[in-house]
């Protein structure tokens, strides 16, 4: 456990419109503005990593969203990640953590993440992205 990285996440608003939308930015301008949305407690990680998409729609009355994430790194990085909702007034929606997922994130590569809303009631998110270590482990008596 010593070895993951602790999670970043980027709470993001998510649409509720009827119809699919977008994040409606371009993908040059759309690192800044997720930038500053994005809360990271190892900079080192934050350094590599940027959200450069957010697209958004509705799928039988549930949030369906593709985050693209973008590595500013020259080298692979082995990730998980893990979507995490919420209802209106901000409060989490129990039990519908989605389990974490492995990502390998090639150098300077994009990779688009899906995630579904468990409920109806889910309007926000936020992704949790950890590091993980490919060091073999031993463990001590």
């Amino acid at each position: 456990m010593k070895y993951l990285v602790p999670l970043l996440a980027v709470s993001l608003l998510t649409a509720c419109a009827g119809r699919p939308t977008t994040s409606g930015i371009a993908v040059e301008n759309a690192s800044a503005q997720y930038q500053q949305q994005l809360k990271v407690n190892n900079p080192q990680l934050g350094k590599r990593l940027v959200i450069s998409d957010v697209k958004t729609r509705q799928t039988n009355q549930l949030t369906d969203v593709v985050v693209t994430l973008s590595s500013q790194y020259k080298k692979s990085q082995y990730l998980q990640y893990q979507f995490t909702w919420f209802d209106g007034d901000g409060f989490v929606i129990k039990g519908n953590h989605s389990p974490w997922q492995a990502l390998t994130l090639f150098g300077f590569a994009n990779i688009q993440l899906p995630g579904l809303a468990p409920t109806q009631e889910a309007v926000t998110f936020s992704l949790a992205v950890r590091e993980v270590s490919t060091q073999a482990q031993e463990f001590k008596e």
